[in-house]
């Protein structure tokens, strides 16, 4: 007898619990629909749509369908987003026991990309080796190319070597301009001129307008070709015809 009645209270509270499993799941609302592109209506798949506030979310299919389920009833905020799309959110009040559908226009967002830069490269430049140079050297030297030269536009050539990091530009004792580095005012570094070794007081000598590249290496990182006996520095000129115009 204690037995049945132990059985009986068993039976009964299972039965409460699956009863009350049931009626939680009937108190539940769905919300199902489609997402769509505002301007031609073409359904939109993997767009992420979440209801704030809660674990629950779905991701549109390639019909732009989507479904969530077990929503508790009540007003929710629904927030759909997809790349290149302006997120949408809106309210929605969730009926218990019911389906609640939608369809949502998303309207494309313009995306800002960074300009692309385009350069033209030298042929000369080219056949001397400087672009080569450029990627194995890197920010170990220094190169100046004819854009902006013509943008520096300067009277002479020392002007383009004013502030050049490691360089200074100063007058000797009969008034023409001297390279020197700055760490050793008596250091000068080697000028060569397409390639052959020139003398250091004879920058000036060449016309800005018909340079079509610099090259300057100061301290031991100079190209093997060009390395002297100095460690003080190498500049490299390259006119546009490889001569001094």
């Amino acid at each position: 007898m204690i037995q049945r009645t132990v059985r009986s209270a068993i039976i009964a509270g299972l039965a409460f619990i699956l009863a009350g499993a049931a009626h939680a799941q009937e108190q539940s609302g769905r919300l199902m629909g489609r997402i769509v592109d505002h301007a031609n209506g073409k359904p939109l798949a993997g767009a992420r749509v979440a209801l704030r506030d809660t674990d629950l979310s779905a991701i549109s299919d390639n019909q732009g369908m989507f479904e969530i389920t077990g929503i508790r009833p009540g007003l929710h905020g629904v927030d759909v987003e997809l790349l290149g799309f302006e997120v949408r959110s809106a309210p929605v009040r969730i009926l218990a026991g019911q389906t609640i559908e939608a369809e949502v226009r998303l309207t494309a967002r313009p995306i800002e990309l960074p300009p692309i830069e385009v350069s033209v490269r030298s042929p000369r430049l080219e056949a001397a080796g400087f672009y080569d140079r450029r990627l194995e050297f890197g920010s170990q030297g220094r190169f100046i190319t004819r854009e902006l030269i013509e943008r520096r536009n300067p009277q002479v050539v020392t002007d383009l070597l004013y502030n050049q990091p490691g360089l200074r530009v100063e007058y000797d004792g009969v008034g023409r301009r001297r390279v020197t580095v700055n760490r050793n005012a008596g250091c000068t570094p080697m000028l060569y001129l397409d390639g052959v070794l020139g003398d250091n007081s004879s920058f000036d000598i060449v016309r800005p307008e018909t340079i079509e590249g610099i090259e300057i290496y100061i301290g031991a990182m100079i190209p093997i070709q060009y390395k002297a006996m100095t460690d003080c520095g190498v500049i490299l000129i390259w006119t546009r015809r490889g001569s001094r115009g």
